[in-house]
């Protein structure tokens, strides 16, 4: 008996010691001659675990991330929640000014490419989504014939006309694409989802979208919410679910 239970005692050590936790938190990144800081939350276990490349909305640009958490945009939690569903979430935070478009278009392009050897990566199975001045970025990034097994738009940013100009390239995507938006979100974002979906299925490959009427307008994608859930099953669809 004695012997039976030290034996189940042992198990559980061994199996609670196993269990690695998430992680999380600011890291430096870099490629080539570019660098920068990104928050990254990598799941626990062992990898290497299916990626999203998520860019932030313009309030990071404009306040800053701690400020814009404290005005409710919780990219920590976003960051948090990828990890716990079995995504590594690397989440870039521009450094190049509130307005340069371009700039953040680079360096949205070097930090995808960075997270290809980032430890505990699998470049296989990677997802590059955005948030509004994120989004635009997501699209202008995929155009560019981005290599990734999936590309996520949540109520993108018309960007001074740069979301219209990438939806004359729309051609070069070839991956899956989910477009989100709310029906209390601006009549611009939405007429540009309207169009990123009439542009996608003209080129030959429909994109998945779903427009909520729920309530949140464009802050419903401030942190995870009500369409979170559909935003992970097309992430596991097209990435694979955690193994």
């Amino acid at each position: 008996m004695r012997k039976d239970l030290a034996a189940s005692f042992l198990a559980t050590i061994l199996a609670l010691g196993s269990a690695v936790p998430a992680h999380g938190g600011m890291e430096d990144w870099s490629h080539g001659g570019a660098s920068g800081r990104a928050y990254v939350c990598t799941p626990g276990g062992e990898g290497p675990f299916p990626v999203v490349v998520f860019n932030h909305g313009r309030i990071v640009d404009t306040s800053g991330y701690l400020d814009a958490l404290r005005r409710g945009y919780d990219l920590k939690g976003l960051c948090w929640a990828l990890a716990e569903e079995g995504f590594l979430g690397f989440f870039p935070i521009r450094t190049s000014g509130r307005g340069n478009i371009p700039g953040h278009g680079d360096e949205v392009e070097s930090a995808l490419a960075a997270t290809r050897t980032w430890p505990g990566a699998d470049p296989g199975r990677l997802a590059l989504a955005g948030f509004s001045r994120g989004g635009l970025l997501a699209l202008m990034a995929a155009v560019r014939r981005a290599e990734v097994g999936a590309v996520v738009l949540l109520a993108p940013a018309p960007g001074r006309g740069q979301f219209n100009r990438a939806l004359g390239a729309v051609g070069r995507i070839e991956a899956p694409l989910l477009a989100m938006v709310e029906a209390d979100d601006s009549a611009e974002i939405r007429a540009g989802v309207d169009a990123l979906e009439a542009a996608m299925l003209a080129a030959g490959n429909p994109a998945e979208v779903i427009r909520y009427d729920r309530g949140g307008g464009h802050k419903l994608f401030y942190r995870v919410g009500y369409y979170w859930g559909d935003l992970i099953g097309f992430l596991n669809r097209h990435l694979g679910p955690r193994e």
